[in-house]
């Protein structure tokens, strides 16, 4: 049993069960086993308006069967979800906190909803939870104000309340729209229901104060849910959770893991060639299908796009852009699905001007340097903001333009300077092209007075790449075009990435609120150098030549050679 149950509970199933011993066992096996908790004990509302035992779906199953694994393995529950809409996680997530609270002693529990009517039917389905529950396992509970259920003694006399306390447990629900949430409290269970549509301006504030309020004890839970709704801090919740960043366990449900998502098919039902994709791709039956078709035409304006935002097949398909987006994201994801090469991480040590394989490191080697091959390293750097874009570089062969390496962090100029010198001459001493706009001048200052790189890429008398009014849109043309009729191997699943979320903005291609494009411009500076590069490597080479030709003069007039 993970929980410990209260001394109100035992006492009272000791009492009323004294003579009945088979019952009280099967009363401990019920609330040991939280599927029979939910089916024994607790009733809900359907959509039709019956009152019905709480049945777990699937998806409802897989979520918490996560949550007791994380609890039995001794730790703090972190689960950040992604799902369709109306698939029942408020409720099962409302059940769970709810056994937790309303059978344990001091344990507060916080849910906080989108809004006020939210809210008001999240704590509506915690009421019905209690005034349905048998008495058996019905705590005392005083009077509340607002929404909050307080499990304690509700009666008058110190003495009464001294001597039988009750639980001394609380549910407090609140809303996202409110000015201030959890200030004072340790929250042991929390709710955070339908996160993407908190308000804007308060929903990273109030998410701060949540998560530094939660309990991180083992056992505690924390649950951050949400259908998506474009690019913000949610979107960065999960992607920081799928790539390992935090604690929180990503779990993502398709739309189609929901049972009563299908409609009966009509005669004459044809499939389009984009359902039977769909139908091979999932497994999806008919029924399925023709509920998704229902669901475009009549939920969703005819518009399969806002589907798949609020009925999701995939993680990415959940996240709509806000503005209109530059590529098709359907060709991008069977791009990026389609790489051929996966890449080796390594880290750059510049003390010691060696590149050394590392789990984890910043580099990621898709080719090897060969003898004889050429090279360009172009780099585009922050723009110095805490929240800002990041430090890009890729690395591609000048003859064939194939991706080689790509390089990616947030370091001080020095030190990205440094990892830039180390990198470039690893790759046979790359043509080295810093974006010079924002920190770049400082990068390239690095690189030319402590570095001494012999290479760096210059343009009018100024090292550097310049982005500007000019050289912009061609560069943004020639990645389009690089990507749609895909010149070149490119093996940077994160670069694919970012153009799907790259976006025309009142005619100017830039990230999409909330997202980067640092990795698109390092490329797009990529493929202009590639274009001068020959003659850049003809004037070194001729420079070397002359080098070697001044050194053998010398050599030979002091009588060295």
């Amino acid at each position: 049993m993970v929980i410990t149950l209260a001394k109100e509970h035992r006492k009272r199933a000791k009492r009323r069960l004294r003579d009945r011993p088979e019952k009280l066992d099967e009363l401990k096996g019920i609330l040991a086993d939280f599927e029979q908790f939910c089916w024994r004990m607790l009733k809900i509302k359907t959509k039709s308006g019956r009152i019905m035992p709480l049945t777990l779906n699937d998806a409802q199953r897989t979520f918490v069967r996560e949550v007791f694994r994380q609890i039995e393995a001794g730790k703090p529950v972190r689960i950040i979800i992604l799902k369709a809409r109306q698939m029942g996680f408020s409720t099962v997530t409302e059940a769970l906190i709810y056994y937790f609270t309303s059978l344990q002693e001091a344990k507060n529990a916080f849910i906080v909803a989108q809004s006020s009517d939210a809210s008001s039917n999240l704590y509506d389905m915690f009421q019905f939870y209690y005034e349905k529950v048998p008495a058996i396992i019905k705590p005392m509970s005083r009077k509340n104000n607002a929404k909050k259920l307080t499990f304690e003694n509700p009666t008058i006399r110190t003495a009464d309340r001294r001597k039988n306390p009750g639980l001394k447990s609380k549910i407090t629900v609140q809303t996202a729209e409110s000015r201030v949430l959890a200030r004072s409290d340790t929250i042991h269970y929390l709710h955070a229901s339908e996160v993407a549509f908190w308000p804007a301006k308060k929903k990273k504030k109030h998410l701060l104060s949540l998560l530094a309020a939660l309990s991180k004890e083992p056992g505690s839970l924390g649950v951050i849910e949400s259908t998506a709704n474009g690019m913000e801090e949610f979107k960065k919740m999960w992607d920081t959770a799928v790539k390992g960043e935090s604690d929180f366990t990503p779990l993502f449900f398709a739309w189609f893991e929901m049972p009563d998502y299908r409609k009966p098919v009509p005669r004459g039902f044809e499939l389009t060639e984009e359902e039977r994709e769909l139908k091979a791709k999932y497994g999806l039956d008919d029924e399925q299908l023709q509920w998704r078709r229902y669901t475009i035409r009549n939920d969703c304006g005819g518009d399969p796009r806002q589907f798949d935002q609020e009925y999701p097949s995939e993680p990415d398909d959940a996240f709509l852009l806000s503005g209109e987006g530059i590529f098709d994201n359907k060709f991008i994801k069977s791009l990026r699905d389609a790489i051929s090469a996966i890449g080796s991480r390594h880290e750059i040590d510049f003390v010691k001007n060696k590149i050394i394989p590392a789990p984890s490191g910043e580099l990621v080697m898709y080719r090897q340097p060969e003898q004889g091959k050429r090279y360009v390293l172009a780099a585009d750097t922050a723009k110095g903001k805490e929240d800002g874009d990041y430090d890009a570089a890729y690395v591609i062969e000048e003859r064939t333009g194939e991706m080689c390496a790509a390089l990616h962090g947030k370091w001080d100029t020095d030190l990205y300077g440094k990892k830039l010198n180390t990198l470039g001459l690893y790759y046979n001493t790359a043509l080295l092209a810093v974006e010079n706009n924002n920190t770049g001048e400082s990068v390239l200052n690095t690189l030319f007075n402590t570095c001494h790189y012999p290479l760096l890429f210059m343009h009018k008398k100024s090292f550097g790449w310049n982005t500007n009014q000019a050289t912009r849109p061609v560069m943004i043309s020639d990645f389009k075009e690089a990507i749609r009729d895909q010149l070149y191997d490119i093996y940077c699943p994160e670069l694919y990435s970012e153009c799907m979320t790259l976006i025309d903005k009142n005619g100017r291609a830039e990230a999409d609120s909330g997202c980067h494009d640092d990795r698109i411009f390092a490329y797009s500076i990529a493929l202009q150098v590639r274009q001068v590069a020959g003659k850049w490597f003809e004037w070194f080479k001729k420079k070397q030549q002359q080098r070697a030709e001044s050194r053998d003069d010398y050599n030979e007039e002091v009588g060295w050679i």
